[in-house]
């Protein structure tokens, strides 16, 4: 058993083959379970960019006739996904969007990375959040050192017994649209078995026999022009658009952007919070700028949230091809019971794609010094495998392959977490993300462009990597900070990504950074002292009663921790082993239901 759903009731699972439109409209008049859509899978390599003809309005149909608290289920691939999203009624409350690993990539071309992966759109009727269970994916373990494949280090009191909540990006389990997708209906049984559901409704669509439609043709000019001396290995302080009016036409061999994502964030000098039509208007803007720098038969990549994907693949493909949707299993703070781990590196190209350097081996040497030895950028760690500096090491002396194939789903890239490899920068995206995204579509000396370049990552790596460069960023701040990096590189003396102590004042998440300091009890004895505490009275304690029955002084706690959340995040939960060991599937009754207890009381 992979997963585990707390006190879950699974639904009731019944299977209906649809031949005619008007059939799927008749039985999904009025129902308001949980309604699933199996699309057509694209079983020729050829049409992986083709949609299915009118799949969106198909889907939008279904959507009206719902009832109130209905939850809709769509799965497909990625190309059908999108069109859904684009044609969905507003009287729908988009949800979520889940990548699910296929059971064998596919190939479709040199052009593209393999694709590894289809995906699940989640609406509701109702506009509340998604009604489910908490669902936890079993512990993964390496199969060289029987440990954990994450290493919890000083943290496992507060983490579960059974495993981890689940995310956005399902490679616990996998299927293939065009076979069995039992395990999948299985999870989704058990994941929305809550009040008011009853019946898990999935509508096969495969036998309606719908069509793929062909992409628009994009013609363009093929003169390829050189990038001025002036704007080569350059990091530019100014507007985006006012910077790339400066870049000649068909000038850029690779572009890749991670743009602000609307959603609030503070940078140095602006704010990340526009209207929604405005920050679309101005997102066109600057695309359409990137495509006309773009040399013919290269790719422009952007690195953004699902939703937002789409909206971008609306625009983008009225002027350029669409050629992969990359997934980046890259987990993010947590704000919900499905933790978000989604992101997307959507790749268009001008024209035709050419050949990718990184699958035709034109992509020169990948390595880097200071790069950790568990990291190719061709070559992504397998499945399962531990980044345990001893493990690592013996696998390498033992001449294990623990290398996995290079396709469109990215699970071995993991986000900064540690301050000392930070700089002073609210969203830095890891180096590793951006040698393999190099690797994959640029030739050494090719010329790369960022036009939110940010604290320098993509230029950074470009530099060390053998490419030319252009950066384009707004702030000062940061404009001259990604420079110095670029100087420490000239001077051959540091490595931009190394590790040392800084004063950071920004930051991506809203719980505030603690300062530094010496701890006289440490923080997991101070938590576990909380359990105790807990399992004793039954439930969590209030800071009174923590004063009363606890052991240690409360000002250990008033000044270790920054919320009463994190004071009891040891108490909440059973605590984990590293170390496999036999235990059963779920975990002990006991030990959930005290778990069940003490959430009932937050």
């Amino acid at each position: 058993m992979a997963h585990f759903s707390e006190n879950s009731r699974p639904l009731k699972v019944r299977y209906v083959s649809v031949q005619k439109l008007d059939d799927l409209c008749r039985e999904t008049q009025s129902f308001t379970d949980v309604c699933v859509l199996r699309l057509p899978a694209s079983n020729d390599s050829g049409e992986y960019r083709n949609p299915l003809q009118d799949v969106g309005q198909l889907v939008a149909d279904v959507a009206n006739r719902l009832g109130p608290e209905a939850t809709l289920i769509i799965l497909g691939e990625v190309i059908d996904l999108v069109n859904v999203q684009i044609a969905m009624l507003q009287s729908m409350r988009y949800q979520l969007w889940i990548a699910i690993k296929r059971t064998s990539q596919r190939f479709i071309d040199h052009c593209s990375l393999p694709s590894h992966h289809f995906g699940v759109l989640i609406h509701t009727r109702h506009n509340s959040s998604l009604h489910h269970i908490k669902t936890r994916i079993k512990y993964t373990y390496c199969p060289v050192c029987d440990k954990t494949t994450k290493d919890y280090g000083g943290k496992k009191h507060t983490y579960h017994e059974f495993g981890t909540l689940m995310s956005d990006v399902w490679r616990d389990m996998s299927g293939n649209l065009e076979g069995d997708i039992a395990p999948i209906i299985t999870s989704f049984a058990d994941l929305f078995g809550v009040e008011p559901y009853k019946e898990l409704l999935v509508f096969d669509c495969r036998p309606m026999n719908c069509k793929r439609v062909s992409a628009n043709t994009i013609t363009i000019e093929t003169v390829e022009n050189d990038l001025p001396g002036n704007l080569t290995n350059r990091v530019l302080h100014g507007d985006c658009l006012d910077k790339l009016k400066k870049i000649s036409d068909n000038s850029i061999d690779f572009a890749f952007t991670d743009p602000p994502y609307n959603l609030g964030k503070k940078y140095n000098g602006y704010t990340d919070d526009l209207e929604i039509t405005e920050y679309f208007d101005w997102c066109d803007r600057w695309i359409a700028e990137v495509a006309r720098v773009l040399k013919p038969g290269r790719t422009f990549a952007i690195l953004n949230i699902p939703l937002w994907a789409v909206r971008h693949f609306l625009f983008m493909k009225t002027i350029l091809k669409f050629q992969n949707w990359i997934v980046w299993d890259a987990l993010a703070f947590p704000v919900r019971l499905i933790m978000p781990a989604h992101y997307t590196i959507l790749c268009f190209s001008k024209g035709e794609p050419r050949a990718l350097p990184g699958l035709v081996g034109e992509a020169g040497n990948t390595n880097v010094p200071g790069m950790p030895v568990a990291f190719k950028a061709l070559e992504p760690l397998a499945e399962g495998y531990c980044l345990r500096s001893e493990c690592v090491k013996s696998r390498k002396e033992g001449s294990i392959n623990d290398r996995g194939p290079l396709t469109d789903l990215w699970s071995d890239i993991h986000r900064l977490k540690h301050n000392s490899r930070r700089v002073d920068h609210p969203c830095q995206l890891p180096p590793h993300l951006m040698y393999r995204i190099i690797s994959v579509f640029t030739k050494p000396a090719e010329v790369i462009l960022d036009c939110f370049n940010g604290a320098g990552t993509t230029t950074l790596t470009a530099h060390q990597l053998g490419r030319k460069y252009i950066g384009i960023e707004a702030s000062e701040k940061y404009c001259k900070m990604a420079n110095e990096r670029h100087n420490e590189i000239l001077d051959g003396l540091l490595d931009p990504f190394r590790k040392e102590e800084r004063i950071l004042t920004a930051k991506n998440s809203p719980v505030p950074r603690l300062p530094k300091q010496k701890y006289v009890i440490p923080k997991k004895a101070l938590q576990l002292e909380v359990r105790r505490v807990a399992r004793d009275l039954g439930r969590l304690p209030n800071r009174d009663e923590l004063i009363r029955y606890g052991k240690y002084p409360i000002a250990y706690y008033d000044k270790y921790f920054l919320s009463w959340g994190e004071v009891c995040a040891a108490a909440r939960t059973t605590g984990m082993l590293e170390n496999r060991i036999a235990v059963d599937n779920k975990p002990s009754v006991s030990l959930t239901q005290l778990n069940l207890q003490l959430e009932e009381v937050e």
